[in-house]
């Protein structure tokens, strides 16, 4: 180890400072702890040390260091930042909220900071403030990525009164959407024109989703219950258990025949009118040990209300669509190592239920919930920019796989190169599934 007297404090900062780009952390931290006891008044000492505190998942030290940082410098924002998100991290909105408001009052063109309150506003279901700051966030930096996406997601919940090309352009698909009734949409001739007519509005808004690599393949209506998927898969993959909520949830599963017939059930979903506005989605099938090539999911908590839901919605389902259906229990992934829980019907002798033994193991191996999601309410109804970029990936999708209806719908395809690479190892299997 260097000793702080052969070297002056400026060697010494950049000794650390280097050590630290290398991810020699111990080293670093070494050094600079070295440099404060020369010199403990410099702010940016304590903000690195922050930095890696932070990189090795130790909050406490981070934040007691950019709140050393801050005590020596108060006009160092991006201390102020940097606790803010961590705070956040941690789930004390209220504390991120006005560390990230201090940055503001110090840089108010500091585009991060709104960005961060952006996140912050939308976790806790303020989607009105949310979407001001990612506004705020493109004034100063227009190509920001993550505003624009964030604000595009928040547009399947809330409808904003601010101006702003990408919120207008989203009213703009919504009233294209109302101008028709389910059954006259259903119509090729009219899905085709409202998806090319749709187009022509999100090719008006280019230069602001220049470079937008959206990848989501999902179409979802949600409501606030947050089912926390995540987290049970989390929980399956390291203690192979299947936790025990999942024991209620069930899933009708509907597979429409081809694309076009995907975008039918997209839109017969979203015009839904459900008792408990179950989530649903709509959704193409990538994983290898799934069969299936084109879904929508209803998510259910009873076999009884499964069943009902279904019987509901067959009418409509077999006068618009080519398809299957299927009522399901919890997660396909569960299957192979389970598989007892595939049975619904409580009266086989195969019904699994949930293991007692199973409750001490799973409460101790709970995985903290991701405090960073965004807080959901009810999905508006209506063609969103979300929806459309989406329903572009199912076309894609049909394309490489070949299914041809795609070609019914007329509309020139983009964005194809998340889909080639996602179907790069698996092309030739989803052809054949789909031809037989």
């Amino acid at each position: 180890m260097v000793k702080k007297n052969q070297l002056n404090q400026k060697e010494l900062f950049n000794l650390a400072l280097n050590n630290q780009k290398l991810n020699n952390f111990d080293v670093a931290i070494n050094l600079y702890n070295q440099l404060i006891e020369v010199n403990p008044n410099i702010s940016l000492t304590y903000y690195n040390l922050g930095l890696i505190y932070e990189r090795q998942q130790k909050k406490q030290l981070a934040k007691k260091n950019y709140k050393k940082s801050i005590e020596i410098d108060a006009l160092f924002f991006y201390s102020y930042n940097n606790l803010g998100i961590i705070y956040y991290q941690e789930g004390d909105k209220q504390n991120a909220i006005k560390y990230f408001e201090k940055v503001i009052e110090i840089n108010p063109k500091y585009p991060n900071v709104y960005n961060n309150l952006g996140l912050v506003y939308a976790s806790s279901g303020n989607y009105k403030e949310a979407i001001t700051n990612y506004i705020k966030t493109l004034k100063f930096d227009e190509k920001n990525l993550t505003a624009k996406k964030s604000i595009i997601h928040l547009l399947t919940y809330y409808v904003p009164e601010n101006n702003h090309p990408i919120i207008n352009a989203n009213n703009d698909l919504r009233k294209l959407h109302y101008e028709y009734v389910l059954s006259d949409l259903l119509k090729i001739k009219n899905l085709s024109l409202v998806l090319k007519r749709s187009f022509e509005i999100i090719k008006k808004i280019e230069s602001d989703i220049n470079n937008f690599d959206f990848i989501e393949t999902q179409s979802y209506r949600r409501n606030p219950i947050d089912l926390n998927c995540e987290n049970k898969h989390k929980i399956f993959n390291k203690s192979n258990l299947i936790p025990e909520f999942c024991f209620g949830c069930f899933k009708i599963q509907i597979e429409p025949k081809n694309v076009l017939d995907l975008i039918r059930l997209f839109f017969i979903f979203d015009n839904m009118k459900l008792s408990k506005n179950n989530q649903r989605k709509c959704m193409i099938e990538f994983r290898n040990e799934i069969s299936g090539l084109y879904k929508g999911i209803i998510y259910c908590t009873s076999l009884e209300e499964a069943k009902k839901i279904l019987n509901d919605i067959t009418p409509i389902l077999q006068k618009h669509i080519d398809y299957k259906s299927i009522i399901k229990r919890g997660c396909s992934e569960f299957y192979k190592s389970f598989p007892d829980f595939e049975e619904v019907d409580k009266k086989s002798k195969k019904y699994m239920v949930y293991p007692k033994e199973w409750e001490k193991i799973e409460k101790n191996e709970e995985i903290k919930k991701n405090l960073n999601t965004i807080k959901h309410t009810n999905s508006i109804s209506g063609l969103s920019i979300s929806d459309f970029f989406v329903i572009n990936q199912w076309l894609n999708y049909a394309e490489i796989i070949n299914d041809f209806s795609y070609k019914d719908i007329g509309l020139k395809n983009f964005n194809k190169e998340f889909i080639i690479d996602k179907m790069s190892n698996q092309k030739e299997m989803k052809i054949n599934e789909f031809i037989l």
